[in-house]
């Protein structure tokens, strides 16, 4: 099962997630060098990111979709894990490229400044925990098909040595080599079915060593995601404390601003003062004068 069907979805001709188009291709992002030696990527098409959004919704409904054919086959491989090696191959190949490319073009988005628009931020939200819940869920996945593995490894040795204690169980179980597993094989009388029987044992032990390798890579795709947003809270508490100050700022000029009105109105009132003082002088001036002119005329 290819990924070639999401193209079909709608969503142009490209991989959603695979490596060939490469995230940086995408038509709606330009790349724009940064000062540090850096890049940063700025949306040319102001829906590009919910655009980009809804490609990885679509990706993971066929994850989905893959991850619920890859249990029906593991219930199939448990007894048998040779017959359906090939196919949970090529399943968990495509599954984890799928996964590869999802993350970085998640983390990219994440990157964007706009991503933390209103406009953007619950899908792009939204979209990471999915992602998350989905890588999660293959975890899952594969943590039962181990042990469902680990658990017929045990009873096939239980079957070849009856008398086994639980120590000697897990140590076969454990054996990178089926070694353990040979002996007891070549000491019980189902020498017979030996070969076949060695050939599952090693099949289920190298399909458990490669779920080991798959998880420790989910789990670093899984904190890949997280450290998007580790490296973007120093750049938050930047805009934080730069919020902080501008507030104190616009505090502080308000009150330089209300100190200012209020000089500015005690200087008004002292020119009225004066005004008023001058017009008083004036009219006692002009009292004096009449009464000095009354007097002078009288005599």
């Amino acid at each position: 099962m290819s990924y070639g069907g999401y193209s079909q979805g709608g969503y142009g001709a490209q991989n959603p997630y695979g490596d060939n188009n490469g995230y940086s291709n995408q038509p709606d992002y330009e790349m724009q060098a940064m000062n540090n030696g850096g890049f940063a990527q700025q949306p040319v098409d102001p829906n590009a990111i919910l655009n980009d959004c809804q490609a990885i919704d679509r990706a993971l409904d066929q994850i989905d979709a893959q991850l619920e054919q890859l249990t029906r086959l593991h219930k199939s491989a448990v007894n048998e894990p040779l017959v359906y090696k090939n196919q949970i191959d090529t399943l968990n190949n495509e599954i984890m490229t799928g996964y590869r490319g999802l993350v970085d073009r998640m983390r990219r988005i994440k990157g964007l400044p706009e991503s933390g628009e209103p406009r953007n931020k619950p899908q792009v939200g939204r979209v990471d925990r999915r992602l998350k819940s989905t890588i999660n869920k293959f975890q899952e996945v594969e943590s039962k098909f181990r042990k469902e593995l680990q658990e017929s490894q045990a009873r096939q040795y239980r079957i070849v040595r009856p008398d086994a204690t639980d120590d000697e169980v897990k140590q076969a179980v454990e054996d990178p080599n089926a070694q353990i597993f040979q002996q007891a094989m070549m000491q019980s009388d189902r020498r017979g079915q030996s070969q076949s029987a060695l050939r599952a044992v090693e099949g289920r032990h190298k399909e458990i060593q490669k779920i080991e390798q798959q998880m420790v890579e989910l789990a670093q795709l899984f904190q890949d995601l997280n450290e998007i947003v580790v490296q973007q809270e120093p750049l938050v508490e930047n805009i934080e404390q730069k919020g902080e100050e501008v507030r104190d700022n616009v505090v502080k000029a308000n009150e330089e601003i209300a100190v200012a009105i209020d000089s500015a109105r005690a200087r008004n009132r002292k020119k009225w003062y004066c005004l008023g003082l001058v017009v008083l002088i004036l009219i006692i001036i002009a009292i004096v004068v009449a009464v000095v002119v009354v007097m002078n005329q009288q005599k």
